[in-house]
């Protein structure tokens, strides 16, 4: 279980033991959701978004989207720190995790959705935000920069290749001169990523392990 403690990459840890149990949770909302936007194709491109606890009392936001041949799942395990702040990570058992701060979303929340309450910001914000594009920066592959809808996020590895940390939220009108074509460049990546299918894919075994 995740517990307020837990660093970045103990919290990808324990959540990538959930994830053949979470995979199980979704198979029949995604056999329906995928059903339905054969039928009607006003669902093709719109994100849903469920909710799941686990039974190891993780807590769970996984985002599907159908497209015309592929279903997008983005997995996201959410849980509050000592503060009470919330957290999230974006789970891939193949590929990068990405642990967000509680800093990162609060400025993110300072820009957006002010009125509403913690968790129907952080929901929101996965909705928004589920398609990322990751990109290490050329004079230090640990530092990295992250493309969201609204903006970028910055951070550093904390396992290399494996566990990302993003602290810092820039919104697109923060950027420097040098960060409008990063910004540019990273908004083609999501682009892209959004028409790549994401399917967590229980039992790999994990460079920690």
């Amino acid at each position: 279980m995740i517990v307020e403690t837990m660093r970045p990459e103990e919290v990808v840890r324990e959540a990538c033991t959930d994830l053949p149990a979470m995979w199980n949770k979704m198979k029949k909302p995604i056999e329906e959701l995928t059903h339905a936007a054969r039928v009607n194709k006003k669902l093709r491109g719109k994100e849903v978004l469920k909710e799941y606890r686990s039974p190891q009392g993780n807590n769970w936001l996984v985002v599907l989207r159908p497209d015309t041949k592929v279903m997008q799942v983005s997995p996201f395990v959410w849980y509050r720190g000592r503060d009470g702040m919330y957290r999230t990570a974006r789970i891939q058992d193949k590929g990068v995790s990405i642990h967000i701060s509680h800093h990162a979303l609060a400025q993110y929340f300072e820009r957006f959705n002010r009125e509403k309450d913690g968790m129907e910001r952080l929901q929101e914000f996965i909705l928004e935000n589920f398609d990322m594009a990751l990109v290490s920066h050329p004079d230090d592959p640990n530092e990295l920069r992250c493309g969201i809808k609204h903006g970028m996020l910055t951070g550093r590895f904390v396992v290399p290749d494996v566990v990302a940390q993003l602290t810092t939220f820039i919104n697109h009108g923060q950027y420097f001169d040098d960060q409008v074509s990063l910004g540019e460049q990273l908004d083609d990546m999501r682009a892209d990523h959004a028409h790549t299918p994401r399917r967590p894919t229980p039992g790999s075994k994990k460079p920690w392990e």
